[in-house]
């Protein structure tokens, strides 16, 4: 299930600094270090997700970079554990991300 390319806009989107880190909430710190254990560990992570002006959703999640997006939103990009395609989750939105414990095999 390797996906063939890198996830839309990784060409032009930017490693995230401290300055970039410092500037999130405190919700959203402790979601980020979750997601980077699950990364450097390459757990499932539940995140909770909120779009504006919709209901706040759990979405399973493979994380695997977290950049600074061609929009200047800091994201993570990941796959769906049961899925091949990149999705992108902005950081701001993620309310809450708890790891699983369950094993991937990166395909990236």
């Amino acid at each position: 299930m390797a996906p063939k390319s890198q996830p839309p806009g990784f060409e032009g989107s930017r490693e995230v600094t401290p300055e970039d880190l410092e500037s999130l909430p405190a919700i959203t710190q402790d979601a980020l270090h979750t997601l980077e254990r699950c990364i450097a560990e390459h757990h499932v992570a539940d995140v909770d997700y909120k779009e504006p002006q919709e209901s706040e959703e759990m979405i399973p999640f493979r994380p695997a970079f977290i950049k600074t997006s061609t929009a200047g939103n800091i994201v993570v990009w990941g796959m769906p554990p049961d899925a091949n395609h990149w999705m992108e989750l902005r950081l701001d939105r993620i309310r809450g991300v708890r790891d699983t414990g369950d094993a991937f095999e990166p395909s990236w």
